[in-house]
Parts: structure tokens; C-alpha cells; sequence
């Protein structure tokens, strides 16, 4: 009886991390790729920090080809990069927008680099035009509706 209750343990468990999990990968909608990753952001981290400003939390996973690319612009420690997630700011008016943070993640779950901005009186980073046709300006479309 004693190794039941341990075996509906084990099970309940591990229903309960499968199903968190899972939930938290519903967070991330995919909205598009290229031949060096697959792009998703994070429907439940956008926020309005002012009017006409969108912050959101973008993921890019990194494909074969992908890796070797960041391997030969930044080294050899990205051999075994899976992912970034990349915090933006989006001026949906002036349709500009600039990084707030970026994190490089192995496929170990260990950062291989991050930066953020740091804030002192505020926001500083400087702003770039969407480019049209760009990951950028689907990613745009996607949060400025």
C-alpha cells in the first residue's frame, strides 16, 4: 500500500512539472524564422511602460546554421547555443525600437552572455527604424495592433 502512495506521488509530480511547463510554453506565440532561428514572443510580457511605447519579451532559437553564425562572430564558448531572449522596446507611433536586455542561453540552461540597460533616470539605448520586411517589423505587426 506503502509503495502505492509513493508511486501516485511520483505521478502527481510529475504531471504537475509537465503541466506548469507546459503552460509556460504557451506564453511564447511563434511569428516567424530565418534560416538562423525561430521566433517567438511573449504574449504575456508585453506592457505599455508609457503611451505609444510596447515592451516585450522576444525568444530566438537557434538553428544549425544559426550557431555556427554566432560561432564565428563571437567565439567558440556559442557551440552550444540554444537560445536568447531579447527584452524590446517598440515606439508603435514612430515605428522605432531598441533593445532593453539580452541573454545568450546554452543548450545546458547556463547564460553564455548578458546585458541589460542599466536605468538611472531612465531608459537610454538609442532607437532604429524598423526595417521593412525585417523579424523586426513582423514582430511590430504582432504587438502594435
Amino acid at each position: 500500500m506503502k509503495s502505492l502512495f509513493i508511486l501516485w506521488g511520483v505521478i502527481l509530480a510529475g504531471l504537475a512539472i509537465f503541466g506548469s511547463s507546459e503552460a509556460r510554453e504557451e506564453d511564447w506565440k511563434f511569428y516567424g524564422r530565418t534560416d538562423h532561428y525561430t521566433c517567438f514572443y511573449d504574449v504575456k510580457s508585453i506592457g505599455h511602460p508609457s503611451e505609444n511605447i510596447v515592451e516585450v519579451s522576444e525568444k530566438q532559437i537557434y538553428t544549425n546554421p544559426g550557431i555556427h553564425f554566432m560561432i564565428g562572430e563571437l567565439g567558440k564558448k556559442y557551440e552550444n547555443l540554444s537560445h536568447s531572449v531579447t527584452l524590446w522596446q517598440i515606439n508603435c507611433v514612430d515605428k522605432k525600437f531598441r533593445c532593453l536586455s539580452l541573454t545568450h542561453t546554452s543548450k545546458e540552461n547556463k547564460i553564455i552572455y548578458s546585458w541589460r540597460i542599466l536605468y538611472s533616470s531612465g531608459p537610454s539605448g538609442e532607437w532604429n527604424t524598423l526595417v521593412s520586411g525585417s523579424m523586426g517589423e513582423r514582430l511590430y505587426k504582432e504587438v502594435c495592433k
